[in-house]
Formats: structure tokens, C-alpha cells, sequence
């Protein structure tokens, strides 16, 4: 299992437009084989500082989700209302001993 964690600044003044976005992402996602989960969140303190954070069975999973036509439309329809390239960590599940 992994989690992808997506960071956005969003324009304050486009918050609404992009959180119009983001559900239309999510719905979308949700239909991809191998997506468990989805949440966002705004930071404290810093509402257009946006994390999505979602789960997946497996990369590949992420893999064929992130390099979709779907999401890629969806980036370039974003594009306008962020500050700043989004930032895209990707944490894999590990047993402790």
C-alpha cells in the first residue's frame, strides 16, 4: 500500500474554483483500480495551503492514475488558479521490527 500526498498553494481568491476541481478529481480517482482512499485538508492557520492525501493498493495503481488523460486535463485545468507547482511525495507502507 502507498499514500500520495499532493501539496497546492492555491490562489486565495480561487479557493472555490479549485475545491470545484478537486471533488471532480477525487470522483474521477475513485474509479481507478487500486484507489482506496481520498481526504483533503487545509493547513491550519493557511487556507489555500491544500494537501490531498489518498491511498492506493500499489504505485502502479498511483502510476496509471497520474499519467491518465483524466487527471492530466484536470492539472491543466488547476494550473491557473495555483501559486506554484504542486508538490507530489509518495510514501510506501513499511513493517516496524
Amino acid at each position: 500500500m502507498i499514500r500520495v500526498i499532493i501539496e497546492r498553494q492555491v490562489n486565495p481568491e480561487k479557493v472555490d474554483d479549485y475545491h470545484g476541481l478537486i471533488r471532480k478529481a477525487k470522483n474521477k480517482a475513485s474509479n481507478v483500480p487500486g484507489f482506496l482512499s481520498g481526504e483533503i485538508f487545509n493547513v491550519l492557520g493557511n487556507s489555500n495551503h491544500i494537501v490531498v492525501m489518498s491511498c492506493w493498493d500499489t504505485i502502479e495503481a498511483w502510476e496509471i492514475w497520474a499519467e491518465s488523460e483524466q487527471r492530466l486535463e484536470l492539472l491543466e485545468a488547476m494550473r491557473p488558479l495555483l501559486e506554484n507547482d504542486e508538490k507530489v511525495t509518495i510514501l510506501e507502507s513499511t513493517s516496524l521490527k
